[in-house]
């Protein structure tokens, strides 16, 4: 038992790390440093790509884990519902918002002002969405199921 809880603290801590790190620094600081926008949005949309797929994989081991530990018993953790919720963040991000900004930025240079309202939109949408996204990743890592000892 305390081998499946460390190694869900392990993916956990591997999977919210990544986005924070990301996130909040490798982003950010591509944006200070690069002197073209452009690549520093390619780059960040790179990275933001890998978390992804890091999520992805994560979510989906860690909820097919909480299925098999605890049988019919799982939809009533709380813990399960976070995950779930966490997973299909992700798969909106990449199979949604990521698809949509690379678009919208592959017509941004025509400088019309209803495509940057739209860029606009939907990065505002993902900031919100992937703040939310970390702090149930925080909320998870911070806590733990209840073991007996």
């Amino acid at each position: 038992m305390k081998a499946n809880l460390l190694s869900e603290r392990l993916l956990l801590t591997l999977w919210v790390g990544s986005l924070c790190a990301i996130g909040y620094l490798a982003v950010p600081m591509a944006f200070a440093t690069l002197a073209d926008i452009t690549v520093a949005g390619d780059y960040a949309g790179k990275l933001f790509a890998a978390v992804n797929i890091l999520g992805l994989a994560c979510a989906t081991v860690l909820l097919i884990a909480k299925i098999m530990l605890n049988g019919k018993h799982v939809l009533s953790l709380w813990r399960f519902w976070v995950l779930a919720l966490m997973l299909i963040l992700t798969l909106v991000f990449s199979l949604y918002l990521q698809p949509e900004v690379a678009a919208i930025k592959l017509v941004l240079s025509q400088g019309s002002d209803a495509v940057l309202e739209r860029f606009d939109l939907f990065h505002s949408l993902s900031k919100n969405l992937y703040m939310l996204l970390t702090l149930l990743g925080i909320s998870l890592v911070l806590s733990s199921d209840k073991v007996e000892a």
